[in-house]
């Protein structure tokens, strides 16, 4: 363990929510020279976000004592939490050996107005991620994440669609931002602005899938490490089930049963409940025209932006 200096991430991946960024994480943590944070999603320089309105069913997602857990070891790993002091968000790299690349994927940094800024303040130097998946499917994805969690009970997307919309506050942890968090132009110019071009790394999720090595492997490069190393990237992580029992998956996340359940269960034990309770991960279910209608309205303008931003023909997500 390196002590008696401080630790920065030198990377970071800033998102977006449900754009591939847990599978990144386990590609990119295989690499010895690559040191990620134990948990996921620090979120620490998405400053705009405030803890104390996020609805209790997101809540319980994350990790609550975060002083006991950076105290700690930190060797069992966590998806997310909201770190709110640097002196534990540094703490989050105190096992730091002899890594070059160090990092942390903080899906909120992307959305937030402010955490490019933040970022740039301690960290002037960092090289950013960036991985944008059809904000269309990205929106179908998160509302299907939320009945996966109990996070929602709206069984009719079309109909969460609009009544997130219409939501306040319109925060994150306390709205969904389904339509919101698509709207890509704006966030990925902050970050070219903040860091210029070359530090800043834009990837899509289409091609994460298709072609993972060589996506995995352009990222060390980036970073820093040597990208000859060749990672295992035939698992996708963080894939989302449909639940059969809806109300009832709503119910026992809403009670906090299953979130508490998650965290003393056997593995063996999660997999027999997934079998029981969800259906098979192709059962995606069909989008509601009516909602992708919804959504081509909304984001088709930022969407033809976002073409002239990067320079890239992004027609396929309207179709």
């Amino acid at each position: 363990m390196t002590t008696g200096k401080t630790i920065l991430p030198t990377f970071l991946v800033v998102g977006a929510n449900k754009g591939g960024t847990t599978s990144i994480y386990h590609y990119l943590k295989q690499h010895p020279e690559v040191y990620l944070s134990p948990i996921k999603e620090p979120h620490y320089f998405s400053k705009d976000i405030d803890v104390n309105q996020f609805k209790k069913e997101f809540a319980h997602n994350k990790l609550q004592d975060i002083e006991k857990y950076v105290q700690g070891d930190m060797k069992q790993e966590f998806h997310a939490a909201f770190v709110r002091s640097e002196e534990q968000y540094l703490k989050l790299f105190k096992n730091v050996t002899s890594q070059k690349a160090i990092g942390e994927l903080s899906t909120s940094y992307l959305y937030s107005t402010v955490a490019a800024t933040e970022i740039k303040k301690l960290i002037p130097n960092c090289k950013i991620i960036i991985c944008l998946r059809n904000p269309i499917e990205r929106a179908y994805s998160h509302y299907r994440m939320n009945l996966w969690t109990g996070n929602s009970n709206e069984f009719d997307f079309h109909k969460a669609l609009l009544e997130d919309y219409q939501h306040q506050p319109k925060v994150w942890g306390n709205a969904h931002l389904y339509t919101e968090i698509g709207m890509y132009y704006q966030q990925v110019k902050r970050y070219l602005d903040t860091f210029g071009a070359e530090n800043v790394k834009v990837i899509f999720t289409e091609d994460l899938k298709k072609n993972s090595a060589q996506v995995i492997r352009d990222l060390y490069t980036f970073i820093g490490v040597d990208p000859s190393f060749n990672p295992d990237t035939s698992t996708q992580y963080n894939e989302v089930y449909t639940p059969k029992y809806k109300n009832l998956t709503w119910f026992l996340n809403k009670s906090g049963i299953r979130p508490f359940m998650k965290r003393i269960s056997p593995k063996f034990l999660k997999g027999a409940v997934v079998k029981l309770f969800y259906k098979q991960k192709a059962d995606k279910g069909q989008m509601p025209p009516a909602a992708k209608s919804f959504l081509l309205e909304k984001l088709g303008p930022d969407v033809h932006a976002l073409e002239s931003l990067l320079n890239k023909d992004l027609s396929g997500w309207l179709k």
